[in-house]
């Protein structure tokens, strides 16, 4: 199973504060050992010791006026001292460290102040990085819910059916089909079409065919019902509503729609303006049953699915 890039990150980020945490717990266990084993000695107790043969080894870290020195007794073992000293009595130590035959080292840069102040900030870093973090993730989820509210998806049913008549022309999905029979309705009856924009205007709550079109007004009289759909797409752009998706079937004995569906589908597209892809066509018969399945009347049913800009 895949993990989601925001989960990869989550998981790459606790790895790395468990990594440093570890890291941080180790210096300051060891800081904490080592300084109990640790001796701050003065300049004297550090020649008495010299003088007694109980130096392993120093190292001389140098700063602006002074050398911090650090080194390690021969007895008791593993443990360690530090002092500061003038930088002017310098010579005259390592001259005597030599005849002691002392291990010197000397240091410009004590590195591990580097490491130590790193260390001390890398909670810092890292609290930066996590709310670095945190404030991305909130604002993509923020812009995640807002694309969601922004484009809220709806859905219309719509149903027609005529009577068919002979010497009337069979209009289907704007195209005319040749066949003895044809729709019997106020505009050319094209059932549809006519239940497509029921399903589009139910979708966006605007009321149906019938309101807009109404059978009673004379100046549909045999019309286009592609115009009817091209009036809905106004209506739904007014409302900043978007076609996503059309599932029709169209019940009828005869004819055989399915040859017929490409130049359907460019017709419904073309008339309310989206691709192709988004209209889909399916065809069934009645089995014989009532009024369909004796051919005399024809049927649709239509899904819409619309989004809000």
């Amino acid at each position: 199973m895949s993990m989601s890039p925001s989960a990869t990150a989550r998981t790459i980020l606790f790895w790395i504060s468990i990594v440093f945490l570890g890291i941080i717990l180790w210096k300051l266990v060891s800081a904490n050992g080592t300084s109990s084993r640790q001796d701050d000695l003065s300049y004297g107790d550090f020649m008495a010791k010299l003088d007694a043969d109980n130096i392993n080894e120093v190292t001389l870290y140098l700063s602006s006026n002074n050398y911090e020195v650090s080194g390690e007794y021969k007895q008791p073992a593993n443990r360690w001292f530090h002092l500061v000293i003038p930088k002017e009595m310098v010579p005259a130590l390592l001259g005597q460290l030599r005849e002691k035959k002392v291990l010197i080292n000397v240091r410009e840069v004590r590195s591990g102040d580097w490491t130590l102040i790193l260390l001390n900030a890398a909670p810092l870093i890292l609290l930066v990085g996590f709310c670095l973090f945190l404030m991305r993730q909130m604002k993509g989820n923020a812009k995640r819910a807002l694309l969601l509210r922004a484009s809220t998806a709806r859905t219309g049913i719509g149903y027609d059916l005529h009577r068919l008549a002979e010497g009337r022309p069979l209009i289907v999905g704007g195209i005319e089909l040749p066949f003895d029979k044809g729709p019997v309705g106020h505009s050319d009856g094209d059932v549809l079409a006519h239940a497509l924009c029921d399903a589009l205007l139910g979708a966006a709550g605007l009321g149906d065919i019938g309101t807009h079109f109404p059978d009673t007004d004379p100046k549909w009289k045999g019309a286009n019902s592609m115009l009817f759909l091209e009036h809905a797409k106004k209506l739904l752009d007014g409302k900043q509503f978007t076609i996503e998706h059309v599932d029709a079937v169209v019940i009828t004995e005869r004819p055989k729609l399915g040859p017929h569906f490409p130049k359907m589908r460019e017709a419904l597209a073309r008339a309310l303006g989206v691709g192709v892809e988004k209209i889909h066509l399916k065809a069934k018969t009645n089995e014989g049953v009532d009024a369909i399945g004796r051919g005399e009347a024809i049927a649709a049913h239509v899904v819409a699915t619309l989004s809000s800009r």
